[in-house]
């Protein structure tokens, strides 16, 4: 099962309007945002044509980013964003003489890469990016690149406005999210994280590391560094939310009261890829069958493109996430067989 993070865009109006390339300033800027994203389609090519993403601003990392058109069919696209990198390798020459063979280190270029999906269909806004941590440390920095080179692209057509990219999140209790996920949903916790800096410690967090032998063989000496990170794997999560660590609970609530003024941080992660950071709002993601890949631009019976599918209940999954709308509409009607699988499977959180 794959996981990808949900991001919706808007747009503004530019700060700077270049001549417009495509009409030759024979036609008027659209101002509709229907308009607007048939424009944003018009910037992707057809299959296997590439995507300008680049690095807008100097830093470190790569200037340019190989992006491919894997498919663009009825105002959704599918790009493959790769992140070239170096990997060592390590190459033994047998030696002729009686020396020992040489051992020589080599580089060598790789590719990951991870999926977006674009969905510039009117009043669907809609991007879709796959967690890959191989490709990428985290969606945020696909998203920052593809917004900042589709603006480049926007300014260099001169279409009078821009786009702005921001992922979709819900608001949840941090305690009660996190009892929700142990106890109803058997997730299990996989590593518990604690991010401090130096200052004022909250004399109560030292008294029950004092307590607690494991936490003061993990953490006392850690609170001398200016600041840190200290990871504890497989760190009792049912115990923690039924009480029987109420040492480890009472840290962690704590922690978390510490969190406001930013001199502790908490997140837990957990076995699915979810992670949890106690204090900002929880990531929506949303899941695909990795089988499911290969037919996504296949037209069902309704002659339905398969993705298009996959989006909209995308959508709808994010309303339900942050509203509660939709659940609590549907839930006397009984779905076809095949929806209700599907529903089954979504039920990752």
């Amino acid at each position: 099962m794959d996981r990808y993070t949900l991001y919706t865009y808007d747009f503004i109006d530019a700060k700077v309007i270049e001549p417009n390339l495509f009409s030759e300033g024979l036609e008027k800027v659209p101002v509709s945002t229907a308009d607007k994203n048939l424009w944003l389609d018009r910037l992707f090519g057809a299959k296997k044509s590439d995507v300008r993403i680049q690095k807008v601003k100097k830093g470190n990392g790569a200037d340019k980013y190989p992006c491919t058109v894997l498919a663009h069919l009825d105002r959704v696209v599918w790009l493959r964003l790769e992140n070239e990198k170096m990997q060592k390798r390590y190459v033994k020459h047998a030696s002729k003489d009686s020396e020992p063979d040489t051992i020589e280190m080599v580089n060598e270029s790789t590719n990951p890469y991870s999926f977006i999906f674009i969905d510039c269909r009117e009043g669907k806004n809609l991007i879709a990016i796959k967690e890959d941590s191989d490709a990428w440390r985290n969606t945020d920095t696909e998203s920052r690149l593809l917004e900042a080179s589709l603006n480049d692209m926007m300014k260099d057509k001169g279409f009078g406005f821009r786009i702005v990219i921001k992922p979709e999140t819900m608001t949840k209790d941090f305690w009660d999210y996190n009892k929700r996920l142990i106890k109803k949903d058997n997730k299990r916790v996989k590593k518990m994280s604690i991010y401090f800096t130096s200052g004022t410690i909250d004399p109560r967090i030292t008294a029950l590391i004092d307590k607690t032998p494991l936490l003061k063989h993990l953490l006392k000496e850690s609170w001398s560094a200016i600041k840190g990170k200290v990871d504890l794997y497989d760190p009792f999560g049912p115990q923690i939310v039924d009480g029987r660590r109420r040492d480890i609970k009472n840290i962690i609530e704590i922690i978390m009261s510490n969190a406001l003024n930013q001199t502790f941080g908490l997140s837990l992660l957990y076995d699915n890829g979810i992670e949890v950071t106690c204090g900002k709002d929880i990531r929506i993601e949303y899941p695909m069958q990795t089988n499911m890949i290969d037919m996504l631009f296949s037209k069902n019976l309704f002659g339905e493109y398969e993705i298009n599918k996959w989006l909209d209940q995308a959508i709808e999954y994010i309303k339900t996430q942050k509203y509660g709308t939709t659940a609590k509409k549907n839930r006397n009607r009984k779905a076809p067989k095949r929806v209700q699988e599907t529903s089954a499977e979504l039920n990752f959180l």
